[in-house]
């Protein structure tokens, strides 16, 4: 079993996708757009993107701009949450994610021995970023956090 997101826009879809394929070092390995599909559809709207799958790692994120006129509704109740390896790399996607959005909460080293930061991005989705340290990295960095028990 595999669970893959899959993000709608308002119309801004191949935009979040593009943006995402840079940043994410991704691979586009599907598009569909709404003038391809047997339904009548209007002239303004052809263009959208019904489908897309982008593929960056072992993951695969779906893209679509939602059917004309659907609300799509922002809220805090789902994140993508990534996991990395590389404390540099994860540095960079997330500095590069928040251009234009909101850190939630910065990357920093935290108590369970990860490095963690959660950010909204200019379009508005939720991310959370999360590195494990090297067993001796983490000790050292959580000296430094202020923890009240």
């Amino acid at each position: 079993m595999t669970l893959m997101p899959y993000v709608h826009f308002d119309g801004n879809a191949e935009e979040a996708l593009n943006f995402y394929k840079e940043i994410l070092n991704g691979e586009i390995i599907m598009t569909s757009r709404y003038g391809d599909a047997p339904m009548p559809i209007d002239d303004d709207w052809k263009n959208k993107l019904m489908h897309a799958r982008l593929k960056f790692g072992n993951s695969v994120l779906y893209i679509s701009d939602g059917p004309k006129n659907f609300k799509v509704v922002r809220g805090g109740d789902v994140q993508l949450s990534v996991s990395m390896d590389d404390e540099n790399k994860i540095e960079e996607i997330f500095k590069k994610l928040a251009e234009g959005g909101i850190i939630m909460m910065p990357l920093a080293a935290q108590f369970w021995g990860a490095r963690f930061g959660m950010l909204k991005d200019k379009f508005g989705i939720s991310w959370m970023f999360n590195c494990e340290l090297q067993q001796e990295t983490s000790m050292q960095d959580s000296k430094t956090l202020d923890i009240t028990v």
